[in-house]
């Protein structure tokens, strides 16, 4: 039932002013950081030449990943970039815009992690460089963590599929642009891409074809 006696009221009325001043402010900020951010999906190791991060498919996408990030700072002027943590195109994403910032300081590095022990049966130098690379995050999202992405999970810190779309969603949520490298088929970048379309939020999708050397395609979700 509405209390009409409640709308009336001048300390109300200035109260509900004030709050809805607050929430246009955090609204206008989210918005700002959300259009200055880019987030990477694509294929596993499996898809991009084997685990081997040397290997001449993965040295071609670090070639092709740098020239993009470059081009979305300067002429798109992006300066945030999330990347997902996991091997292949995620920490190939990472490394490529550490290594951008020695030339533009200004920028961020932020790795989402859709659980904290991402790395368990992963091997001894995968896990080696999945720490170096989070020491070296400008911030670490543990996206379990987040209250809008939390699944219920039973088991905290751990593995499970629907962790691993709310990774995605959060990337997407907090981005842009999104920068894919992907061929096709069904799988964790196929749900990240579908889901940035049901959002309608406009994303730039940046997508990298493997089978194709890495050409260029630049499209608009809606």
């Amino acid at each position: 039932m509405v209390d009409f006696k409640k709308l009336s009221d001048p300390e109300w009325k200035k109260q509900w002013a004030e709050e809805r001043k607050v929430q246009e402010r955090l609204y206008k900020e989210k918005k700002a950081l959300r259009e200055k951010t880019v987030c990477f999906t694509g294929h596993r190791p499996d898809k991009l030449g084997g685990y081997d991060m040397k290997n001449p498919t993965m040295l071609k996408l670090k070639d092709k990943l740098l020239e993009v990030i470059e081009e979305l700072i300067t002429r798109e002027n992006k300066s945030r970039f999330i990347s997902g943590g996991a091997l292949g195109t995620d920490i190939a994403a990472f490394w490529c815009v550490h290594m951008l910032k020695k030339k533009y300081p200004v920028i961020e590095n932020i790795v989402a992690i859709p659980f904290k022990n991402q790395d368990t049966v992963w091997s001894d130098e995968q896990k080696y460089w999945y720490k170096r690379m989070l020491e070296l995050a400008d911030e670490i999202v543990n996206v379990e963590e987040v209250d809008k992405y939390k699944t219920g999970d039973d088991n905290p810190g751990e593995f499970s599929v629907a962790k691993m779309q709310k990774r995605n969603e959060y990337m997407v949520d907090h981005s842009q642009a999104i920068v894919a490298a992907y061929d096709g088929g069904k799988g964790g970048t196929a749900n990240c891409l579908n889901y940035a379309r049901r959002c309608h939020l406009g994303h730039q999708i940046w997508r990298l074809y493997p089978k194709y050397d890495f050409e260029l395609d630049i499209t608009f979700a809606y």
